[in-house]
């Protein structure tokens, strides 16, 4: 009984592993957002001071825009694996109480057939 709850509360800290590696994950995207959003601002503060560069800083700004769009779909996968994580992980916890309430059946019904012999 001490192992199999051993074991529920070994996949609990293997899933706040998982989640705290989700997380270093997210924080790494803000973090490239961020940059995208100081390059934003760079690029609008030499638009603004160089009227002949507009055609380098339309480039530019395409070029970010499809790195955001890349990032986007990098969370959107990273999302989806954790929540794919998050239902593999459910079901299997659900599996694994179903299983310890067997066996605490089990030992409940051995007692009672115990009690009884010694009655």
């Amino acid at each position: 009984m001490a192992e199999i709850l051993n074991k529920i509360l070994d996949r609990l800290d293997s899933m706040d592993k998982r989640f705290d590696s989700v997380d270093a994950r997210f924080d790494s995207v803000d973090a490239r957002f961020d940059a995208v959003d100081e390059n934003f601002v760079a690029v609008d503060e030499q638009f603004k001071s160089m009227a002949t560069r507009l055609t380098n800083l339309e480039n530019g700004q395409q070029s970010l825009q499809l790195e955001q769009s890349e990032m986007r779909k990098e969370v959107a996968f990273y999302y989806g694996s954790l929540m794919k994580k998050l239902d593999e992980t459910k079901s299997e916890l659900s599996s694994e109480i179903k299983h310890v309430s067997n066996i605490q059946k089990q030992h409940q019904d051995v007692l009672e057939i115990l009690n009884e012999k010694q009655q």
